[in-house]
């Protein structure tokens, strides 16, 4: 997600293993929280969302295969839906060869 710096260090103070890093072509920040099967923290991102008005489009769910051999087909997790039921996200999709 986008952020302003503010917005990322709140990030990390809130939601437990969240990280966020500077982007080097413009002035916003990226942030990144790692979900859980168990959705421990979709509350606490949920809140985040609503406090630091966060932009939805701003916002995009990363779903991460990396393989010798990528698959064919990938299964998103029902976590993914999950998540969307409380924060309409984008999904994306990447695929890397080790």
């Amino acid at each position: 997600m986008n952020l302003n710096k503010l917005q990322g260090i709140t990030l990390t103070r809130e939601i437990t293993g969240a990280i966020y890093h500077a982007n080097h072509n413009n002035d916003s920040f990226t942030g990144v929280v790692a979900l859980t099967e168990m959705l421990d923290n979709i509350n606490d991102l949920n809140i985040y969302f609503v406090r630091q008005q966060v932009v939805l489009e701003d916002c995009d769910i990363l779903i991460s295969v990396s393989s010798h051999n990528p698959p064919s087909k990938i299964e998103i997790p029902a976590l993914v839906n999950k998540v969307l039921k409380h924060i309409d996200c984008k999904i994306t999709v990447a695929l890397t060869a080790n």
